[in-house]
């Protein structure tokens, strides 16, 4: 059971999302979720086979050490277009959904004066 004190002191709680709370951009965090889908797509099926990290780099065309960094959950080593790339030998479909981010606002239009005024300078 914890504390008062114990309650107080631990730390951040996240309300929104992660890569916001970690500080990445827009960017880099659009970038950490496609990877992170591709990735846990690669994982789930390869369990659901049973297979071993062998039997997965045969699966994917990759060696051993790529298979263990796979298994590990270590995205920053792979770049989208690679874990496509496996999921793909795996014969994974893909779907993608894309909508405007509420986290991340448009930046404000400017007015049709003020736009004028700026490409007149």
């Amino acid at each position: 059971m914890r504390s008062e004190k114990g309650a107080a002191e631990s730390g951040h709680i996240t309300v929104g999302d992660i890569f916001d709370d970690l500080g990445f951009s827009p960017k880099e965090t659009l970038e950490a979720k496609i990877k992170s889908e591709v990735l846990h797509a690669i994982v789930r099926h390869s369990g659901r086979q049973g297979w071993s990290q062998a039997q997965l780099a045969r699966a994917i065309g990759a060696h051993q050490p790529d298979v263990s960094n796979l298994l590990r959950g270590k995205i920053s080593k792979f770049s989208i277009t690679r874990l496509i790339q496996f999921a793909g030998r795996l014969n994974l479909e893909a779907h993608i959904h894309m909508m405007e981010s509420k986290a991340h606002p448009e930046p404000q239009k400017k007015s049709p004066a003020k736009r004028h005024a700026a490409l007149a300078a």
